[in-house]
């Protein structure tokens, strides 16, 4: 049985290791610490609320969330890793929806996150669990300009009702 777990600073060598398994498909050749040093700079700026999928004792995924994202009660969900070995097992769905439904009870709206565009299968993913492809921004990144970030975007909370003018 899994459960899904408010994280802290206190976890930073397991989620480090998740980054670390994950085989991020631009970042193959990244060290453990400076996946940690990252991480830790992450924390520090306290900018994220990170939830993490445990089973049995082993921290397999975790998904983070920026409870800011620019217009009215939007939000940001801003990573998301998996273990490769636990990769197409549910872990990743069951970690957005996990966000979703926290974002939703926390009054947002509307919840974003940007990806690159050259990694489909992760595209596939969020467009599967209903994300919106929104816009194109070449260089975003800030290294080669070939590299091009995509935003998605998605509905989680009621829209305010349209006022009725006679």
């Amino acid at each position: 049985m899994f459960k899904i777990i408010g994280l802290s600073r206190s976890n930073i060598n397991q989620i480090t290791q998740v980054d670390f398994e994950c085989e991020h498909q631009l970042e193959r050749k990244r060290k453990f610490e400076s996946y940690k040093k990252e991480l830790i700079e992450r924390f520090n700026k306290k900018q994220e609320m990170f939830f993490g999928f445990v089973e049995g004792r082993e921290l397999k995924g975790y998904v983070t969330l920026k409870p800011f994202f620019p217009g009215h009660k939007h939000c940001e969900a801003y990573w998301i890793a998996v273990k490769k070995k636990y990769q197409s097992r549910g872990i990743g769905k069951e970690l957005m929806r996990f966000i979703e439904n926290y974002a939703k009870k926390k009054g947002f709206r509307k919840i974003f996150l940007y990806t690159n565009e050259k990694m489909k299968g992760v595209r596939r993913f969020y467009e599967n669990l209903g994300y919106k492809l929104i816009n194109k921004f070449p260089g975003y990144y800030g290294f080669p300009k070939d590299n091009t970030a995509v935003l998605y975007g998605k509905t989680i909370g009621k829209m305010c009702d349209r006022v009725r003018f006679p």
